[in-house]
């Protein structure tokens, strides 16, 4: 699982699996839904995250796997 926030695109990605999308689904505006050929959800893209959440903080409590911090200074992700 990735969590990528695009500073120039204030867009937030959280990637489910790195399997490619078959196709996306816009559940409200601003808020997209990639989905693998067989209907599981390998993605969520929210547009104009700024003012959709609260990008100060990302809590994260009792994730069973690992934690890694790609870069605290600057947006950007390997997803």
């Amino acid at each position: 699982m990735n969590i990528a926030y695009f500073k120039d695109m204030d867009s937030l990605y959280i990637e489910l699996s790195t399997e490619s999308a078959d196709h996306a689904w816009e559940a409200q505006p601003g808020i997209v839904i990639n989905l693998a050929g067989d209907g599981r959800v390998v993605g969520i893209e929210i547009e104009q995250a700024s003012q959709a959440a609260n990008l100060d903080i990302l809590k994260i409590g009792g994730f069973p796997g690992q934690i890694e911090i790609i870069d605290q200074n600057q947006s950007g992700s390997t997803h």
